[in-house]
């Protein structure tokens, strides 16, 4: 997890367009979990970034909830650079809410057993509360 402070505004392009990202983050740590910490700050941005590799190869969805906005990020692969955009919160979801924007779910992805795929969220936070947590099933 990359986190940068002091960023202002909810819009994702508000991290994006920082003078910070994506090499000058304030902090970094490790999460157990694609679930970020709540309740951090306020006008911050994060990037939670990682791999995955399914145990079974079939049809998976993926959904993200958070507060502010956000964006879910994934490669074909392993590598970043093959990264699209497949779900995303224009607005704010309550903790785990999943369903308040048809945007949070992604289209069914083919995932290959054994491969691994470059996965990522981008979190910005204006006010209030905050969070930012990813799902999949398949």
């Amino acid at each position: 997890r990359e986190y940068w402070a002091g960023v202002s505004g909810t819009a994702v392009s508000a991290l994006t367009s920082n003078g910070n990202y994506p090499n000058s983050p304030t902090s970094t740590s490790t999460l157990s979990s694609f679930n970020a910490p709540n309740d951090v700050a306020e006008n911050y941005g994060q990037r939670i970034k990682g791999y995955l590799s399914p145990t079974t190869t079939g049809s998976y969805t993926f959904q993200i909830a958070a507060d502010d906005d956000a964006e879910l990020w994934l490669s074909t692969n392993d590598n970043p650079a093959n990264k699209v955009k497949i779900a995303s919160v224009t607005g704010w979801t309550n903790y785990l809410q999943y369903d308040k924007y048809g945007s949070q779910t992604s289209a069914a992805i083919t995932l290959t057993a054994g491969n691994f795929y470059y996965i990522e969220a981008l979190h910005k936070e204006g006010s209030g509360g905050d969070h930012c947590t990813v799902a999949w099933v398949g």
